[in-house]
């Protein structure tokens, strides 16, 4: 494969991958767009504000999209700082109820908004990419809220992100402007090559913009995974996979590939602690190693198969496979590479490893519980 990006520089630490990212918006001199699930008006979120303030002020065009549930506090928090300095804002899919001029509209404008929103409310923007220039784009696992970095009163989350560049960025700015607006996605288009499907799976930016595009990523994921032959080693802090999924990494282990998932012990979504547990005993079972990461939150999104390796926000869920707007991007450096598979082993030591006699000593409770849970697993 051709490389796709000028440059391609990992993270694995919050604050480094902030304080380049302030510094590159601080030097913007043209363009900014975001894309956040959460942007949190928190220590690192205040600092943001103020740099995208500054750029405007400056002349820098600046067009952000935040999710609905994810920022559902936006109107009360950032609405005020943003619509003061004229940053345009779009808030993807939100809640039914909270709207800022709610109380103004007539009954019927308020039933169509309601409903409307219900339909939509199990598909979120779940993206983390910051463009600048239309040559820098930063994403990963990073959401624009200070437990990322040191400045959070308990130990930092563990995370990956990654900041790229090169005229290949203008891609996720074309689909940036898809959801912005329809009309300037079609403009843009004329400038930005849009790739053909069959090209779709071979370009190192993967972004599930369509249920086509999606469909293609999942089936490409499945057969790496049916086509790897040294190890699958996944990283992800919610494990919620589709049945087809659970079978493939089960089948993958009894061929002798080497099978290791690195979930986090700790979990800012409490269900998924007693949720994912429905999957420890047929996986370990059938040779699949869990462990636990017990340092921190783990937040971090990484699919290793053999030598592709991808980091970005998709989740191991059935959000991530079949609701959610996503980005993950393809690591072509090979140094880059070495440093997300050496830290996957320092991650997985054997005392952290999940064994069947530890499943036993469950409660009941917890058990039928899980179960519970795993019956409304389409909407996590």
């Amino acid at each position: 494969m051709a490389q796709y990006w000028e440059t391609e520089k990992l993270y694995l630490d919050g604050d480094l991958y902030f304080s380049d990212l302030l510094m590159d918006i601080r030097n913007a001199q043209s363009y900014i767009t975001v894309e956040m699930y959460i942007f949190n008006y928190d220590l690192i979120g205040q600092k943001i504000v103020e740099e995208l303030i500054e750029a405007s002020k400056r002349g820098v065009k600046i067009q952000i999209v935040v999710d609905g549930v994810g920022t559902y506090h936006y109107f009360s928090h950032l609405h005020p700082r943003f619509s003061e300095n004229k940053i345009a804002v779009k808030v993807f899919h939100p809640l039914p109820f909270y709207h800022p001029l709610y109380g103004k509209l007539i009954l019927t404008k308020k039933i169509r908004a309601i409903l409307a929103r219900l339909w939509r409310i199990n598909q979120r923007d779940h993206r983390k990419i910051i463009t600048i220039d239309e040559k820098i784009m930063f994403t990963g696992s990073f959401n624009f809220t200070q437990e990322h970095t040191s400045l959070s009163h308990e130990t930092k989350w563990k995370d990956v992100g990654l900041r790229v560049t090169g005229p290949n960025v203008k891609l996720a700015i074309l689909y940036f402007k898809k959801i912005w607006q329809l009309r300037d996605f079609f403009k843009y288009r004329r400038v930005v090559k849009q790739p053909k499907l069959r090209e779709v799976k071979n370009i190192p930016l993967r972004l599930n913009h369509s249920l086509l595009i999606r469909r293609i990523y999942q089936k490409n994921i499945l057969n790496r995974m049916q086509k790897a032959k040294e190890k699958i080693w996944l990283v992800t802090p919610y494990f919620v996979p589709t049945r087809k999924f659970i079978m493939t990494l089960a089948k993958a282990a009894e061929r002798g590939v080497d099978v290791r998932i690195l979930i986090s012990s700790k979990s800012d979504v409490k269900i998924f602690q007693t949720l994912q547990l429905f999957y420890y005993p047929y996986l370990i079972k059938n040779n699949v190693k869990i462990y636990h990461y017990n340092e921190t939150i783990l937040h971090a999104k990484i699919f290793i198969a053999d030598e592709w390796i991808t980091v970005g926000s998709s989740n191991l869920n059935h959000r991530s496979l079949l609701h959610d707007l996503e980005v993950d991007l393809v690591i072509q450096d090979k140094s880059n590479k070495e440093m997300i598979i050496s830290d996957f082993q320092k991650s997985t030591p054997t005392d952290h490893l999940i064994t069947q006699e530890e499943l036993k000593k469950r409660s009941v409770f917890d058990k039928i519980l899980s179960r519970l849970f795993f019956l409304f697993k389409y909407w996590f």
